[in-house]
């Protein structure tokens, strides 16, 4: 039996080694193969395609990059047809995994699978009728998305979000030194997003610490490659000093106050913490005015989506200024109740999350039932 894992992103990256790591344990005899990174390779996935380095947002950032994807996204068939697997299974990243569906189908592939499926919620609806057409199985990992998908006459499974897997039961430690109050930086994991957001996020830093003593900030790093473009940036904010982590550090992570966070994964990740914050977004201007017309969704944050309101301010596009991010972080940390109240909301609001089980163990099952 072989399997074929594709995941584009860093968190689909993680996701993916979590379900290889489930398929192998409920069947030894799988062969898994993909296109992916380093928690993939890790997890003993043999990676054919470093894809995650291809992880791009917005349509002027692809352009730029169109001939170098387009020669993966030929390798990719190419490795398809060699390895001729028994099942595909493809990981958010909708960009590049709705045309390979389509074509890994029209190679012979006979089962499937779209876990952790595009957000049509928020935007291009009409793309579930693709996922219908050339889908044996869908894997949502948001409870209101599968009527979304059983409405349009997918077979689709909810299982819960594999996030919970991920996050370790880590206690937050009190500072003894006196009290310093722990601001996280998360830029993301694509390079076009960490160039563009790290200015305004450190400047924003600048701002706070200029009004509020004994602020500590720490950069939590998807890749090792990012540290020195941003320590090189730190050079235009005299007195700045910032520390580093490695991204998967919830010990770090716990000790946390407040976060600036790049929207995205890291907001759901941050709000099962408990950990308030302040989310910042924005694409090219011309790629949002032509993505504008097609959004459908009040909010960008996933806690905001998933309570169908704002519990975390969101600094998108124009509003994404370093004082009003600093504004926010500052009452955050000087403002318990309102820090309270936050942690508060997002609790509730994950909790609809929770279930009994690991979702990559009922995942990998119902992969391999098709596959019977």
């Amino acid at each position: 039996m072989k399997i074929l894992i594709s995941a584009g992103e860093a968190s689909g990256d993680n996701y993916g080694a979590l379900l290889a790591r489930a398929l192998k344990k409920k069947n030894r005899g799988a062969n898994i193969i993909g296109f992916g990174g380093r928690a993939m390779a890790a997890s003993g996935v043999d990676v054919k395609i470093e894809l995650t380095k291809f992880a791009l947002v917005g349509f002027i950032e692809v352009v730029k990059k169109l001939k170098s994807i387009i020669g993966v996204y030929n390798r990719a068939l190419e490795i398809i047809k060699l390895e001729k697997p028994d099942a595909l299974v493809v990981i958010d990243y909708p960009g590049f995994h709705l045309k390979l569906i389509k074509d890994a189908r029209a190679l012979g592939v006979k089962k499937i699978v779209y876990y952790i499926t595009p957000q049509v919620w928020v935007w291009k609806y009409k793309r579930i009728f693709k996922i219908k057409k050339y889908t044996d199985l869908c894997v949502v990992v948001y409870p209101f998305e599968e009527k979304i998908f059983a409405k349009e006459g997918i077979n689709v499974r909810y299982f819960g979000h594999p996030l919970k897997e991920m996050i370790p039961a880590v206690k937050k430690t009190k500072n003894k030194s006196g009290k310093v109050y722990n601001v996280g930086i998360f830029p993301g994991s694509r390079e076009n997003e960490i160039k563009q957001f790290i200015g305004p996020i450190l400047e924003a830093c600048s701002l706070t610490e200029q009004k509020v003593k004994r602020v500590k900030f720490t950069v939590f790093l998807a890749s090792e490659a990012d540290r020195e473009f941003i320590q090189g940036r730190l050079s235009g904010y005299k007195g700045l000093v910032i520390e580093y982590k490695d991204g998967k550090d919830y010990a770090a992570r716990a000790a946390l106050d407040a976060a600036i966070a790049k929207s995205g994964t890291t907001t759901l990740e941050l709000a099962m913490m408990g950990i308030p914050m302040a989310v910042v977004y924005r694409v090219n201007s011309l790629t949002f005015m032509m993505i504008k017309p097609m959004l459908t969704a009040k909010y960008a944050a996933l806690p905001n989506i998933i309570a169908e309101k704002e519990l975390v301010r969101e600094f998108l596009q124009h509003n994404f200024k370093p004082e009003p991010v600093a504004e926010e972080i500052i009452r955050i940390i000087t403002d318990k109740k309102y820090s309270v109240s936050i942690k508060a909301s997002l609790k509730k609001a994950v909790g609809s999350l929770d279930t009994n089980h690991k979702p990559s163990n009922k995942t990998a099952a119902a992969i391999l039932g098709l596959l019977k």
